[in-house]
């Protein structure tokens, strides 16, 4: 628990040291790839296809991977947060795609906190973290 805990924090403070403005609102809308999950790239990298994040220039959000979820995303100077996330529901065969989905709806539907610099995005809570890489 310490060594997640400690790459976590390493994770938050490197990228809070080179990104000049860590709450970059205008960088959010693009699409990210799912990278890792609590620091750890399994179970990503056991999926044939990294789900996507999608951020549009309005704010609303699509998230594709076994299940597709939908919202508004709202923004405060800390948090984010996806009010009346809409979601398919699938039965995931795969048992990494319905944990990775599982993770980055708990994380939507926060409040998360969130960094984001030019080509990575975290957003976490209290006790997870997911990391996602700028596609396009």
């Amino acid at each position: 628990m310490k060594k997640i805990f400690f790459g976590t924090f390493l994770l938050t403070s490197l990228l809070t040291g080179c990104s000049t403005t860590p709450k970059d609102v205008a960088a959010l809308p693009s699409t990210w790839a799912v990278s890792a999950i609590d620091g750890h790239t399994q179970p990503v990298d056991a999926l044939p296809a990294k789900p996507e994040l999608v951020i549009d220039q309005n704010f609303n959000v699509t998230y594709q991977g076994c299940n597709t979820l939908t919202g508004k995303l709202t923004l405060t100077s800390n948090d984010l947060l996806t009010k009346k996330l809409a979601s398919t529901r699938k039965m995931c065969i795969q048992n990494e795609q319905a944990t990775v989905d599982g993770f980055v709806k708990k994380m939507l539907t926060g409040p998360s906190d969130y960094l984001v610099n030019q080509n990575t995005l975290i957003i976490s809570s209290d006790r997870h973290t997911v990391t996602f890489k700028k596609v396009k």
